[in-house]
């Protein structure tokens, strides 16, 4: 996810997928999951799902038209979870309440024995089926109340399981204004007022927008939201850049004027694990600028002076936030800050693509045969020249 020396640990992860043996049905899906993404990102992604309690793992609304034309599709992604040791709550009628019982039914086919139906979402029945290796199957009704009461009543199921997604599969990946582009990600603390203003995005899409953003006030605890198609529900799982739009609320960030009142064995932690390499002895005595950090030490952005302008130094996101929009957060609060800003990164790092989309240029570089990107925003013509000579003569950072 980052390459040392440079500013990383953003978007993207590196390596190889591990697995289960040859002969395991796990490994088939694993080369599959390969396939739609890099292998270690698929490899982290199941380590953190296999990780947690079965039943957190995810909640997945099915909407009534994917059952009715694709439900045979969505079977095939499940049964592929189930093999992996994942079992996903599976729900039915938020949205639409009068199939909610002939769409279980129908997936409880499709599915097979790895189904098991439940008339009660009660956490206690949920965490039951998921931990016998099962996929519960529950359906929220009229009798439930209203919409609102509906979508209450999946986060209240999702607060007390602990679930930390919650996937409303539709016939469309995403959420998509009329003439414009799938959104990748809605930003409930920041872009409340955008999405929710009349005529944002179509009908029935903001009508979702409006209950997961009801959703997500109702949990208690860090929990996303996204919204894709059955096609895509994988690559949403185990992708960072995911499938669809991805819905949360945005992480706290926290501003430090120098290292007084930084975490720094956490912050120290977070940067080595996002490079992959250990920070020189004395690496804290450098003076700084200004040091972000996301909250709980999810992600971090450390600022130091140079002569030219301010140069970000590290640029770091936890294995388990990738793909959340922390790395954005961060990079918000950032730049409102440090209008004029350098950095460099190694060529093959892979979060330089998204680098580029967030400076104003590039210029190529080599530091002792290694190749590198210097990337700037706000300097002048005339100041790129100086910039990539402070890259050049910057001392190591690793080990």
């Amino acid at each position: 996810m980052a390459t040392p020396e440079g500013p990383g640990g953003g978007a993207n992860g590196g390596g190889g997928a591990g697995g289960g043996g040859a002969n395991e049905p796990g490994d088939l899906v694993l080369r599959f999951l390969s396939s739609i993404g890099r292998p270690a990102e698929a490899q982290q992604y199941l380590d953190l799902f296999r990780s947690e309690h079965p039943e957190r793992f995810a909640i997945v609304h099915v909407a009534d038209a994917v059952v009715r034309h694709a439900a045979d599709a969505l079977a095939v992604e499940l049964r592929y979870l189930v093999e992996l040791g994942l079992e996903p709550v599976l729900a039915f009628g938020a949205i639409e309440p009068r199939s909610a019982e002939r769409d279980a039914e129908l997936m409880a086919e499709a599915l097979g024995p790895v189904a098991s139906r439940r008339s009660a979402a009660t956490a206690a029945a949920v965490t039951e089926v998921c931990r016998a290796n099962a996929i519960p199957l529950v359906t929220f009704t009229r009798e439930d109340g209203g919409a609102d009461g509906r979508f209450d009543a999946i986060a209240d199921l999702a607060a007390a399981l602990g679930t930390r997604k919650l996937v409303f599969v539709t016939r469309r990946s995403g959420f998509q204004p009329t003439g414009g582009r799938v959104i990748s990600i809605i930003d409930l603390t920041t872009e409340r007022e955008q999405w929710l203003a009349p005529g944002a995005l179509p009908s029935e899409p903001q009508k979702l927008l409006r209950q997961i953003d009801r959703v997500l006030a109702r949990v208690p605890h860090r929990l996303t939201v996204s919204v894709t198609s059955p096609l895509d529900l994988l690559r949403e799982l185990f992708t960072v850049k995911g499938a669809g739009t991805l819905v949360r609320k945005g992480s706290l960030i926290t501003r430090f004027l120098g290292w007084d009142g930084v975490d720094r064995p956490r912050l120290r932690q977070l940067v080595e694990q996002s490079f992959g390499r250990a920070l020189v002895a004395g690496y804290e005595q450098r003076p700084v600028l200004a040091i972000y950090v996301a909250d709980e030490y999810r992600g971090g952005a450390i600022v130091t002076p140079a002569p030219l302008a301010p140069y970000l130094s590290k640029f770091a996101v936890d294995t388990v936030s990738r793909g959340e929009g922390v790395g954005r957060d961060l990079w918000r609060a950032m730049e409102a800050q440090f209008p004029r800003l350098f950095w460099r990164s190694r060529a093959d790092n892979p979060i330089t693509s998204w680098y580029r989309e967030n400076s104003d240029g590039m210029a190529r570089i080599h530091i002792a045969g290694d190749a590198w990107w210097v990337l700037w925003r706000g300097l002048a013509p005339l100041e790129i020249p100086l910039a990539i000579e402070h890259c050049q003569a910057l001392p190591p950072d690793f080990g």
